[in-house]
């Protein structure tokens, strides 16, 4: 099974995209280096109204409120645009072509007829695409913080400003860097499992079509039918609210508080990234056992 896992690694790591990948990541860092410094006045000017909003001794320990939108800010908020637009379409790339692009080459029917195990090959690559999401988005972290603090400074104080569900804000507070940084990568990892579960739906359409583009597709329409659901139909739904894709990405939000991480509601949410992997990876399986090649 490892080394499975590993010649799919391989296999994906040689593929062109990833310079897309790298490229998209780069242009995304260029804006939003530039939309933090253009609009950096404004950000001045929430951060000094919200610490006006907290207690007395806090206001204190934070003589100058600029001091706060520092580059650990900066990593929060260009994350929230990383996760929620550009690693979702690459994750489904990923996943999207996983069963699909071997169909789609011919190089399926000549792998199954070797006598591999179906199930095995499933799980590899389905693992495979876990852990390169989980790569991309430790190293993307990293690299923001990175240009963050180069362009922005670092702030020893941190306001929990940010990384909530949408249109869900809770009252900001202050923590250490020390704490925001662990909070920051908490977040980062709690998405990667999160993007893996919502990759699934493309790694179970690949499964069925012989198109990697199709399956990728499928799986990004699913996640835009959720946000719009979540979104404009929110009281409607509110008994399926749980289980909607985008919901449990929500969760890294969890991760960002003054107080004691809630953790009930993150295993919720695993719990529900657990339904997701379990079908989307289980019907792929029935599938190629069941399916002549």
């Amino acid at each position: 099974m490892i080394l499975s896992i590993y010649h799919e690694i391989v296999k994906m790591a040689s593929q062109k995209k990833h310079y897309i990948m790298l490229i998209g990541y780069a242009f995304l860092m260029t804006l939003m280096v530039f939309v933090y410094w253009k609009f950096q006045n404004r950000f001045f000017g929430e951060a000094e109204r919200m610490l006006q909003g907290m207690p007395y001794i806090m206001q204190k320990m934070i003589p100058d409120p600029s001091k706060l939108c520092d580059g650990l800010m900066f990593a929060r908020f260009s994350c929230m645009i990383l996760f929620w637009v550009v690693m979702p379409i690459f994750a489904f790339m990923f996943a999207g072509e996983a069963i699909a692009c071997e169909q789609q080459d011919g190089t399926l029917r000549a792998y199954l007829s070797r006598g591999f195990s179906r199930t095995q090959f499933v799980v590899a690559k389905f693992i495979a695409v876990f852990l390169v999401i989980l790569f991309y988005s430790m190293l993307f972290a990293a690299l923001t913080m990175l240009i963050g603090i180069v362009f922005f400074g670092f702030s020893k104080m941190q306001i929990t400003l940010f990384m909530s569900s949408v249109g869900e804000f809770p009252p900001p507070g202050l923590v250490s860097a020390k704490k925001a940084i662990l909070s920051y990568y908490l977040a980062t990892l709690y998405s990667a499992f999160a993007m893996s579960a919502i990759s699934s739906v493309s790694f179970m359409i690949s499964a069925f079509v012989k198109r990697m583009t199709v399956a990728a597709t499928g799986g990004l329409v699913f996640f835009f039918v959720s946000l719009i659901m979540q979104l404009a139909f929110s009281d409607l739904i509110e008994d399926i609210k749980p289980f909607l894709i985008t919901r449990v990405l929500d969760g890294y939000s969890q991760m960002f508080t003054v107080d004691a991480v809630n953790w009930d509601s993150i295993i919720k949410s695993v719990a529900v990234m657990c339904i997701y992997w379990s079908v989307c990876v289980a019907t792929p399986v029935v599938v190629l056992n069941i399916k002549e090649y």
